[in-house]
């Protein structure tokens, strides 16, 4: 097993960057600057379930069984932006967490420069490193991330190549219920983006792989290909479109009797807007995902389209208020897997205000989701493996200045599950806070 020693807080990087980064007078005054944040942050997540009693080997009952967790931390971050004299522009960040259970130090750099007209060079490693006790685990992380790219603008800028390199080196050890593998990977993408400034419509075409090696797992290794295609553009009537599309292929390098690497899976996002009035838009937001095995199963490796639609209308109000309103309905085709195909319907509440760079979003929905029984279930030769159920959820974001240079972020999010099988019935929460003063 490879080992890791994560230093937190690597001094070495930090040292780096100050000497690189002349002092900010001798920089150009308008894009230079070093920043500092200190501040304090804290999570908690809990989990609600029933589960069964025994005595011995007899089955009692049940009870309802919870999973609380709390965390809490000092945070700091500094981030700067100067110029290597008069050549490329340097960005940096540091972000540090010293908790009571996660200890975390994140790193990015970001080189860019444009050594002549219409190509653009950019260079961004990131380097994250980890120690988590979080529910009862204890595991170390590294990662690397290395990335390089150039950006070709033809003259008229009606066509664009994006040409992005990279690679991911993780390495991980300790105790924990979720097993990540060690890997090295490589990966590039090619994209091609066409904009004539006389055509109502864009259009973008992009391929690409990735090559994943797994030191403690050689059967795992694979390489996967992307091919990806967007396509944008105006209606009449002031209406826009955009379909996203991306269709990949994964096989392993080794021969391995296993199907889990061996598959192919598509991605679509759909999005219309029809403006109907001054303050009122028509939408429709449509996503397709979809898996096919090799060699499919039906109980983990099994083929299945994923559809949802929800259109909507959204009114742009007073005080820099906005509301999205509408049904949202989902369905999981399985063609081979009765039990885990399901129709899901929701009405959804989006409000969302944007106001002198404060933010706040709030998301609540409600709805019901039909699972589909398969002949074995109907006639009650074995139970449900799922049972229908009613959800209540909500979301909740936000991001707020404060006096004295305070910044106030929050997130939390709460879920509510009635089933026809009450032994299914299960709640969720989680929220987080993180206070920082910039100096």
């Amino acid at each position: 097993m490879n080992r890791v020693r994560v230093s937190l807080f690597p001094g070495a990087v930090l040292a780096l960057w100050f000497a690189a980064c002349p002092p900010a007078a001798a920089q150009v005054a308008d894009t230079s600057y070093i920043r500092f944040e200190l501040g304090a942050a804290s999570d908690v997540t809990n989990e609600q379930f029933y589960e069964a009693t025994f005595d011995d080997t007899t089955l009692t009952g049940r009870r309802l069984a919870s999973s609380p967790e709390v965390r809490a931390a000092a945070v700091g971050a500094v981030e700067g932006v100067g110029r290597l004299g008069r050549g490329p522009r340097l960005w940096f960040r540091e972000e540090g967490t010293f908790g009571d259970k996660l200890m975390r130090s994140y790193t990015r750099f970001d080189l860019s420069g444009t050594p002549r007209s219409g190509l653009r060079l950019s260079l961004s490693p990131q380097l994250d490193l980890r120690h988590d006790r979080s529910f009862g685990d204890d595991r170390r992380e590294a990662e690397f991330r290395p990335e390089g790219r150039a950006r070709l603008t033809t003259i008229g800028r009606s066509n664009l190549l994006d040409l992005l390199v990279g690679g991911d080196w993780f390495r991980s050890e300790g105790t924990t219920e979720l097993v990540t593998l060690d890997r090295n990977a490589g990966r590039a993408w090619l994209r091609w983006t066409r904009a004539p400034l006389a055509s109502r419509w864009d259009t973008e075409l992009g391929y690409g792989a990735d090559v994943r090696a797994f030191p403690d797992s050689t059967n795992r290794d694979h390489v996967e290909q992307h091919g990806a295609a967007t396509l944008r553009g105006m209606l009449p009537g002031a209406g826009s479109a955009t379909i996203d599309v991306q269709l990949d292929r994964r096989a392993p390098i080794h021969a391995t009797p296993s199907t889990r690497d061996r598959f192919w899976s598509g991605h679509g996002d759909g999005a219309v807007f029809l403006p109907l009035h001054e303050r009122l838009t028509a939408e429709l937001w449509l996503t397709l995902d979809g898996y096919r095995y090799d060699d499919p199963d039906t109980s983990v490796y099994f083929d299945y389209t994923l559809v949802s639609a929800q259109p909507s209308l959204h009114w742009t109000l007073a005080h820099d208020w906005a509301v999205r309103l509408g049904p949202r309905f989902e369905a999981l085709l399985a063609p081979e897997v009765p039990a885990e195909r399901y129709r899901q319907v929701a009405l959804v509440i989006e409000g969302e205000r944007l106001h002198l760079g404060d933010w706040l979003s709030l998301a609540p929905s409600a709805g019901w989701r039909e699972y589909e029984r398969s002949a074995a279930t109907l006639s009650l030769t074995e139970p449900d493996l799922h049972s229908s159920y009613l959800f209540v959820e909500g979301e909740a974001f936000g991001d707020f200045g404060l006096p004295g240079r305070v910044r106030l972020r929050f997130s939390g999010s709460a879920r509510y599950e009635s089933h026809e099988d009450p032994s299914q019935d299960a709640n969720s929460l989680y929220g987080s806070i993180d206070v920082r003063r910039a100096f």
